[in-house]
């Protein structure tokens, strides 16, 4: 599956809670950018990985009610609907996690 674009707060936490697959969520704001610059990691990470685990970026500045906005960017591991690891805005961090997924 394609890393998906999401903007709205309902659909993220649908893909949340409904997806039987491991979800990363990469919360972006618009007034960090246009585009996250870690993207990338995330399209890459999609063409080996994506039929295992959805991938979704939220570049609304909507931020799951867990975490606060100062925290952005911030990359997040679900399963089961439950926050399983978190990585800051680090490449290296983010790898790790994706890794757990």
């Amino acid at each position: 599956m394609p890393v998906r674009e999401i903007q709205d707060a309902t659909e993220v936490f649908q893909a949340i809670e409904e997806s039987p697959k491991p979800v990363v969520v990469h919360y972006w704001a618009p007034w960090m950018g246009p585009e996250s610059p870690l993207a990338p990691i995330f399209w890459e990470f999609d063409e080996t990985r994506g039929d295992d685990i959805e991938t979704i970026i939220v570049g609304s500045g909507f931020i799951h009610p867990q975490h606060s906005q100062d925290e952005m960017p911030l990359t997040v591991l679900y399963r089961g609907g439950e926050e399983v690891a978190t990585a800051p805005f680090d490449a290296d961090e983010i790898q790790e996690l994706l890794d757990q997924a």
